[in-house]
């Protein structure tokens, strides 16, 4: 199972790479950008398991399109960021977490 899950993890990561390179320049700092809402899907999704992260990422990034439309790109990425903050102080689960015993 850890080898099916390591070798199922590298092509999905060998997968996004290459749709990384047709989006923009290829150089060590491809994918920083990105880093950051990669993580925050994490996070607010919770942990143990795969549906929260099915629905933060919609989530997460319908936010961000709609508070960058009415301000600038800059400063709706600090709003998710604050909101996301805020819904973890409520929950910091995340927002389908399993119960644990």
């Amino acid at each position: 199972m850890d080898a099916l899950t390591f070798g199922l993890g590298a092509g999905l990561a060998g997968m996004a790479g290459c749709v990384l390179t047709l989006i923009g320049p290829i150089g060590p700092t491809i994918g920083t950008s990105y880093i950051v809402d990669a993580f925050l899907v994490v996070v607010l999704g919770g942990t143990g398991g795969f549906a929260g992260t099915i629905l933060a990422a919609p989530l997460i990034g319908i936010s961000n399109s709609i508070l960058e439309f009415a301000t600038t790109a800059s400063l709706a990425k600090v709003l998710v960021f604050v909101l996301i903050i805020l819904f973890l102080q409520w929950r910091p689960t995340g927002i389908l977490a399993q119960r644990a015993r």
